[in-house]
């Protein structure tokens, strides 16, 4: 199921924000939750220098002083702020739609699971139309993907220099395991939607089962490419740093493990996961990532290179299934910023903005926004309060808003193909 998980990091968050995290999960289950909480007195902590130590003085020296470029999907989130107003389509009639991902010219790419489409979503007169791009794969669609369960064509990422190599990459299931690919968009002289390419594999070998496949792809300021992986039914593996799965790898864009990776020579970067789908950056360089809890919390966490985040011996900031004896408070685990009740969360998507963390809840049925203000967080505040059914992704779309996926189709509460991509717009 899309839902479950533990604790992550005590010992490095400040008490204030874990007694923050608190007051959000009651916040959460009762009649307020959209009401603002005080904002923490404690700020969060900078970002870790280990994070690519290697890799920093590489790109310096080929790059100049400034450093790599930051990923375009970063700086446009960075630029977005103000208040959510009511939400418009941009476009309807997609089936079970996973991720999004803009491209340079102003259209954007749309992942749908289970039939293993990418569409191409562009503006057509004064409104705007989703047309499939053409795959090498039965009826145009992604070759070798494997629907099943939670897994099939998930994640969507955009190569940082894509106007010079056209990669996009793609976190797919296969007959044998989950695997993060990339293909090479191709333009329509015509006007069309475009061609991708044959998938390059580029990592291979992450366990898959129906349930539990993570899948979210991101670039992050250093220039290399971030994979969520769920723990495929197999809770253990997750604390195995030998394992793919339970982890956020982080790896070079042809697919190697990064410089300054916590185990040379290994794409790990955290572990002890349980299926965590959102993933991004503030502006200060900090790595949030949402998980699915299993029975009891949800967690927003603050991603630093070689942490334990908990799983299956802690769930959110109480002891896992696994773990009934487990000491939640001891260092070796990294405690959640930020709990909901599982009833009201079940995250996927993220999405940092210049003053808040947006978190996209499936089983909740909600856009959660959680303030951020000087590098502290406020309470979250719901967004749709229901409105618009599961939220699987949310993204700084092209136009300046926010543009949110929902995930109705997946679990029978629409008719097919009545999945939407929403904008957001902010005052």
């Amino acid at each position: 199921m899309d839902h479950g998980r533990l604790p992550r990091r005590l010992a490095a968050v400040p008490a204030a924000l874990v007694a923050a995290g608190s007051l959000v999960l009651a916040g959460c289950s009762g009649q307020d939750a959209a009401a603002p909480a005080p904002v923490s007195t404690e700020q969060l902590p900078a970002p870790s220098s280990s994070a690519a130590p290697g890799q920093a003085s590489e790109q310096t020296s080929e790059q100049g002083s400034a450093g790599p470029a930051l990923p375009a999907a970063l700086a446009a989130g960075h630029a977005l702020s103000g208040t959510p107003q009511p939400a418009q389509d941009v476009v309807t009639g997609l089936e079970v739609p996973w991720s999004t991902a803009v491209l340079p010219d102003g259209t954007a790419l749309v992942s749908e699971r289970e039939t293993a489409r990418v569409l191409r979503v562009a503006q057509a007169g004064s409104s705007w139309a989703a047309q499939q791009v053409v795959a090498p794969g039965p009826g145009g669609a992604v070759p070798d993907v494997t629907p099943r369960g939670e897994g099939g064509l998930l994640g969507l990422a955009v190569s940082p220099t894509f106007e010079q190599d056209r990669w996009v990459y793609a976190y797919t299931t296969t007959a044998e395991d989950d695997r993060v690919v990339r293909m090479r968009l191709s333009d329509d002289p015509a006007g069309g939607p475009g061609t991708l390419s044959e998938p390059e594999p580029l990592v291979t070998g992450i366990d898959s089962a129906t349930i539990h496949h993570g899948g979210r792809l991101a670039f992050g300021p250093d220039g290399m490419l971030y994979a969520t992986t769920g723990d495929a039914s197999a809770p253990s593996t997750a604390q195995d740093q030998q394992a793919l799965t339970g982890k956020v790898l982080r790896v070079t864009p042809d697919g190697q493990p990064a410089p300054g990776n916590p185990v040379e020579g290994s794409p790990v970067w955290t572990w002890g996961h349980r299926n965590p789908q959102g993933l991004g950056w503030d502006a200060a360089g900090r790595a949030f990532a949402a998980e699915f809890g299993q029975d009891t919390q949800d967690e927003l966490n603050l991603l630093e290179p070689g942490r334990n985040y908990g799983w299956p011996l802690v769930e959110g900031a109480v002891a896992g299934p696994d773990g009934s004896d487990a000491d939640v408070t001891d260092p070796a685990f990294t405690a959640p910023l930020v709990t909901w009740r599982t009833a009201d969360a079940s995250p996927s998507g993220l999405l940092v903005t210049a003053d808040a963390v947006y978190v996209a809840a499936l089983r909740g049925q909600e856009l959660w926004r959680v303030p951020l203000a000087d590098g502290r967080l406020g309470q979250p505040e719901r967004v749709f309060d229901g409105a618009h059914g599961r939220v699987r992704d949310v993204v700084a779309g092209p136009d300046g808003a926010l543009w949110v996926l929902t995930d109705n189709t997946s679990r029978g509460s629409a008719s097919p193909g009545d999945d939407r991509l929403l904008r957001v717009p902010l005052a």
